[in-house]
């Protein structure tokens, strides 16, 4: 693995993070130092480790500018967005991350970054995650800025996990021919306690849309953004399509994974009728509400498909045991995990046979199918789920930095 990251810049980059992130183990820690002199032992191994070394400054920087930021508890948002401006501003203390020498961007080695923009914005939680934004001209790629959510105070591994999982199982899916629209986004833990997650761009989190549309939300989001008069449904077909779709695949995979802690802020849409999900801090059954449905399933979501449901849950069945043939290699992937010092992954929770049950692997297809679609009945009707959706939103406009 040594040997193959030194020649491929690109593994080398992600093989040396991977490392990074579980020093606290002995072998790990090892294998780090083994990477380190295998690189000195050749002109291709300390270019590697040169570019390795910028992105770990960078990675000191940004977490010291966070630091600073989480620090000054008696400013607003705005005043800290304001202080990262003048910080990035020449003669501030942070102007060396405003431009500084070509480097691949550590969360996708396929962009080189060349600075950050001084537009930092300031998340509202309790960590203050910030947007920062690369700035990187790949006209390959067609992109002149990339931008990130940098997260200090958050162990990014478990989601970084999830992510994975979804992204190989998009590939399982599309394999079979089945194209869920997923958008399995970026994520790299950088230590155990804070990391950078990609900002998937032109999309907007479902409580916001409500807020903008009280009526029917996601069906006016999309015939806001592609309009179709000649349609009955007054959007165009392939985007409801792309809507019907990645709510399947998201149910489906949610469903099997047990994620935990689906509230309207982290189910989001973006301008193709997508929807995806984000913040994976809940996994395997765990859930901070009382008696979660078993799949996310917001009235706001049925609304959006109307009368192409039934279109939905054949998307559901079909994804369902598409992945229930490829079980094994998913269980395994969770097994890998069980000794990373995850939090909820672990041999004492049983954390395989939870993710094993919900594949109902004694089942028939047929079988499989009837179970699935109770689910999703079940799901649809679930009371409690309403009620917590609303104590969320009530919490969120109280504790708003005004």
């Amino acid at each position: 693995m040594i040997e193959r990251s030194i020649h491929n810049h690109t593994i080398g980059i992600q093989f040396f993070w991977n490392l990074t992130v579980e020093k606290r183990n002995i072998l790990y820690t090892n294998i780090l130092k083994g990477y380190s002199t295998a690189c000195q032992l050749s002109t291709e191994g300390k270019a590697l480790w040169t570019i390795i070394k910028a992105q770990e400054e960078l990675w000191k920087k940004l977490s010291d500018l966070s630091g600073r930021l989480q620090a000054e508890k008696g400013w607003t948002r705005a005043q800290k967005i304001e202080q990262c401006k003048k910080w990035l501003s020449k003669g501030g203390d942070f102007v060396s991350l405003a431009s500084f020498a070509p480097m691949p961007l550590p969360l996708q080695p396929a962009y080189t970054i060349t600075g950050i923009k001084p537009t930092v914005h300031v998340f509202q939680s309790a960590m203050q995650p910030l947007l920062v934004t690369f700035i990187t001209k790949e006209p390959k790629l067609g992109k002149n800025e990339f931008p990130v959510i940098f997260k200090s105070g958050d162990d990014l591994r478990q989601d970084q996990f999830i992510l994975q999982l979804i992204e190989l199982m998009d590939e399982l899916l599309k394999k079979e021919g089945l194209d869920l629209k997923l958008t399995p986004y970026r994520t790299l833990a950088t230590s155990p306690k804070d990391g950078m997650v990609e900002l998937v761009q032109n999309s907007k989190n479902v409580a916001d849309v409500i807020e903008k549309y009280p009526v029917q939300p996601l069906r006016c989001w999309m015939k806001e953004h592609h309009p179709d008069n000649t349609n009955p449904e007054g959007i165009k077909p392939a985007v409801l399509d792309n809507f019907l779709r990645s709510c399947a695949g998201y149910c489906v995979i949610t469903y099997i994974l047990g994620i935990g802690d689906r509230h309207l802020d982290n189910l989001l849409i973006n301008k193709n009728g997508e929807l995806f999900h984000i913040d994976f801090g809940f996994i395997l059954g765990r859930d901070p509400k009382p008696w979660p449905p078993p799949m996310k399933l917001s009235p706001e979501m049925i609304e959006g498909m109307g009368s192409s449901i039934q279109h939905f849950k054949i998307y559901c069945c079909n994804a369902y045991n598409t992945l229930r043939k490829s079980s094994n290699l998913i269980l395994n992937l969770v097994t890998l995990m069980i000794d990373a010092g995850i939090e909820h992954i672990n041999q004492r929770d049983k954390s395989v046979l939870k993710v094993q049950e919900k594949f109902r692997l004694e089942l028939t297809d047929e079988e499989a199918n009837a179970v699935l679609l109770q689910l999703i009945d079940e799901s649809t009707a679930a009371f409690v789920a309403k009620v917590s959706e609303a104590i969320h939103r009530w919490k969120k406009y109280w504790t708003q930095d005004k």
